[in-house]
């Protein structure tokens, strides 16, 4: 969650008027409930294969098709990818409905809109700035 910061600063900075929901564990809507930052909200992801796991299965089917149909309900303009190579969460990206879509991409995942090659043993504050640099969002 750290490492996101400079990113999601570089997305605030960019488009200061965006509402900026972040996709998270639990620990990340605790650790940014009442304080400053540069998201707006965070909305907690169920246990998913490979996105969020947990030391116990998956959530039900039924509760990742809710979390998903809340979410397309969003209608998010952009959904930005900023966890690992995107071999689990590109598809799960894709799911959300958004517009467009952005991110890193490994050699075993599906494509996105717009993505930079995923490089294991880049500094992943580095590779979360490149990503939203395709956006047009610079650090600060």
């Amino acid at each position: 969650m750290v490492f996101t910061l400079p990113a999601l600063d570089a997305l605030r900075a960019a488009f200061p008027d965006a509402e900026i929901v972040l996709l998270g564990r639990p620990v990340a809507a605790a650790l940014l409930e009442g304080r400053p930052s540069p998201v707006d909200r965070v909305v907690v992801v169920p246990p998913s294969h490979g996105v969020r796991e947990e030391s116990g299965p998956a959530a039900p089917p039924e509760v990742l098709e809710a979390f998903f149909a809340a979410m397309r309900a969003e209608r998010f303009e952009l959904a930005l990818q900023l966890h690992g190579g995107g071999r689990w969460s590109n598809p799960f990206l894709a799911r959300l409905g958004a517009e467009r879509t952005v991110g890193s991409r490994a050699a075993d995942a599906d494509p996105l809109d717009a993505w930079v090659p995923y490089v294991r043993d880049q500094s992943e504050v580095a590779r979360m700035l490149e990503v939203v640099g395709l956006v047009g969002a610079e650090p600060v």
